[in-house]
């Protein structure tokens, strides 16, 4: 059970529903962090925009964006997102083993250098709040510059996305596996 309870559409403006249904619509029923950020429905559009660019037009192809969205979601123990992607990552073409070994913290030995360097970029960002030198050099070899902004982009959205969910105890579906 959420700190407090989900917005309801009913209490909304007009315009403020149309944020909702917006929301709803393109979200299997708006639960999640949204049933909480809808409170702010102004708040909740802009971040559903931002998830909509990603989604929709980021130069970072789906499975790459899921590792970086499941690094940051294990990180931040944020369950709720973690089991929505895990879901998305598996249809992405995400291998299962990356997606067990991001679950369990475990080595990354056996990852690509590719899925390496988004679990490195995330955790570096999330933990140090920077990339060292070393780093951003992998990263401007092996991205755009769009890609590299959006990584960076992306991390910080789910970093908000995670702290809605653990701020008011959002749970994981019922039967979900997370971590």
């Amino acid at each position: 059970m959420t700190r407090i309870p989900r917005a309801k559409r009913e209490d909304l403006s007009s315009e403020d529903q149309r944020t909702w249904d917006h929301i709803h619509a393109a979200r299997s029923g708006g639960g999640g962090p949204y049933s909480m950020l809808l409170h702010v429905p102004i708040l909740a559009g802009h971040l559903a925009e931002t998830e909509d660019y990603f989604r929709l037009h980021s130069a970072l192809p789906d499975a790459d964006r899921e590792i970086i969205i499941l690094t940051a979601a294990r990180e931040l123990e944020a369950r709720y997102p973690w089991t929505r992607h895990e879901i998305r990552a598996h249809k992405s073409g995400t291998r299962p083993e990356v997606i067990e070994v991001i679950r369990a913290k475990g080595s990354l030995a056996n990852f690509t250098t590719r899925e390496k360097l988004f679990v490195d970029l995330t955790l570096s960002l999330l933990r140090e709040h920077k990339l060292s030198d070393e780093l951003f050099a992998l990263a401007e070899r092996e991205l755009t510059r769009r890609q590299l902004i959006e990584v960076i982009g992306l991390v910080g959205h789910y970093g908000t996305i995670s702290l809605v969910v653990n701020a008011f105890e959002v749970p994981a579906p019922e039967g979900s596996k997370t971590f």
